[in-house]
């Protein structure tokens, strides 16, 4: 679900450890003696703030919606269950209630979301069903129909990223590609993008089948949320290659379209396009030039340096999962027929640039 750097996991791994670990070392310890009960509030607090605040630096921000975090703080106090002694943590039996409390107020906003959407659902179905789009792409027709109907907000941003990600993991297995052609340029058949998404999957249902019952005899309660978290990742596996299958990159006779799996999406006018170019710069970027790049190249075994830059005159906008989005000048394209696609794009800024010229 959006990979991280390896310094920052290291770092995640790192602190996460000293934390973790500290906390197991004060009470296996004999030498410091009987513990008084404030030091369980500590350890509470290290399990259920320190480490999803760690979680948030290193894996949620700009990546995925905050929604997150109080699964994580459960997960945070069943960790503190297996760590703390009973008799201290007898005191704080109260904290549990409290997170339940807070995760179940908001179910009850996703809940009401919810049947405000199940009551606009039918408009939204039947505008995407009529809307002709030159791009036929599931997000990008979806997303026009949905913003027909719905007020811009990130709630609405964060179940627009849900619903693509059942879509494509649940409901799109019986809808054949989309075949390439003069405006559809695949990007996924020469790599082992699938391969690595399927071994993911693979990895994934052995790990939960397995650590599940290896929880559920420490704690029930745990192995369950982690058990939820797992089917989770594991349909947001599916969507990506579902959606990589399923979205090519397109060429319009007004737009380059960038669909890369469910989580990135970039729409950049034609006229906006500099240049295409091969591209000759570094395997790894600085940190403040990634972030005005666009990478539209897909996650493999071992990252591949991109094929092409293709250059734009101003910002154009990019869009990720859960409605954030940022300003980019490049995007980075790596493709299954790189030449093609080369000369249909340039082809197209070509034809701009002489409509540009005449209309001046």
């Amino acid at each position: 679900m959006g990979s991280l750097s390896k310094n920052k996991y290291l770092w995640f791994s790192i602190i996460l450890t000293l934390v973790v670990g500290s906390n197991l070392l004060i009470y296996r310890l004999e030498s410091l003696g009987p513990l008084p009960t404030g030091m369980a509030l500590g350890t509470l607090f290290d399990c259920i703030i320190t480490i999803p605040i760690l979680v948030y630096f290193f894996i949620l921000r700009k990546r995925y919606s905050l929604k997150y975090i109080l699964p994580v703080m459960i997960a945070g106090y069943g960790a503190a269950v297996l760590i703390i002694p009973h008799g201290l943590l007898a005191a704080y039996s109260f904290v549990k209630y409290i997170l339940f409390a807070g995760e179940g107020a908001f179910f009850l906003l996703e809940l009401y979301v919810v049947f405000k959407l199940m009551a606009t659902l039918p408009k939204i179905i039947r505008s995407y069903r009529t809307n002709e789009a030159d791009i036929p792409a599931f997000p990008y027709r979806m997303k026009q129909a949905w913003e027909q109907h719905l007020k811009p907000s990130r709630v609405q941003k964060i179940f627009f990223t849900d619903m693509t990600m059942y879509y494509y993991s649940l409901f799109s297995w019986r809808k054949k590609p989309m075949l390439p052609d003069e405006r559809m340029y695949t990007c996924h058949k020469k790599t082992g993008t699938i391969t690595l998404y399927v071994m993911l999957i693979h990895a994934l249902v052995l790990e939960s089948v397995g650590f599940h019952f290896l929880l559920h005899s420490w704690s029930p309660l745990i192995s369950i949320i982690v058990l939820v978290l797992n089917v989770i990742t594991l349909l947001f596996f599916l969507a990506e290659i579902q959606a990589i299958r399923h979205c090519p990159i397109m060429i319009t006779d007004s737009y380059l379209y960038l669909q890369i799996g469910i989580g990135k999406q970039l729409l950049v006018p034609l006229e906006e396009i500099k240049s295409i170019h091969p591209y000759d710069g570094p395997e790894k970027l600085k940190k403040e030039e990634s972030k005005q790049i666009f990478d539209a190249v897909l996650a493999d075994f071992f990252k591949e340096k991109p094929t092409f830059e293709v250059e734009f005159y101003h910002p154009v906008e990019a869009w990720f999962m859960y409605g954030f989005k940022k300003k980019v000048t490049k995007a980075h394209l790596r493709l299954d027929e790189p030449q093609k696609f080369y000369h249909a794009l340039t082809a197209k800024i070509m034809k701009d640039d002489h409509k540009e010229g005449l209309l001046k």
